[in-house]
């Protein structure tokens, strides 16, 4: 029988994280020039506090929200109505607002069933790997697709 793979020989140790005050803009742009599709929110201790996804953000900026339905201009003059039509820029919204604040970890030693059973159950592509509470790496449904490929 095989040796049990660990989640350790697949994770990613180079996390690329977001701080929750970054824009929608400013995490797209971040994920895009490192080539990846999600990541860990982490604070100023360096704490995961949350997790966006490129499906997180680009959904967030598909919505069409007018500075009347944003609550950012109101006003029951009919002069200024077309103003609160006027289309709110989303790119500018802080990560904190959409990210699942649901972290799931599992350790270095986390078998790789085991990780790719949470996240079946759990319908989401990323686990972080922490250490003593320490994110220390992260691993994707693509990661573990790959020992698929390679036992196939």
């Amino acid at each position: 029988m095989p040796p049990r793979r660990r989640v350790s020989e697949l994770m990613n140790p180079d996390v690329v994280c977001l701080a929750p005050e970054m824009t929608v803009a400013e995490a797209q742009k971040l994920l895009a020039a490192r080539g990846v599709s999600g990541a860990p929110v982490v604070d100023g201790q360096g704490q995961a506090i949350g997790v966006i996804s490129q499906s997180d953000l680009v959904r967030h900026q598909a919505r069409r929200v007018t500075a009347g339905q944003s609550g950012r201009f109101y006003s029951d003059m009919e002069e200024y109505q077309d103003i609160a039509e006027l289309p709110v820029d989303l790119s500018q919204t802080p990560i904190r607002e959409l990210m699942s604040a649901h972290v799931f970890s599992v350790t270095r030693d986390t078998g790789v069933a085991a990780a790719a059973s949470i996240m079946r159950d759990r319908h989401i592509h990323r686990l972080l790997v922490t250490e003593r509470g320490r994110l220390v790496g992260v691993v994707s449904s693509l990661d573990l697709l790959m020992v698929v490929v390679e036992n196939g």
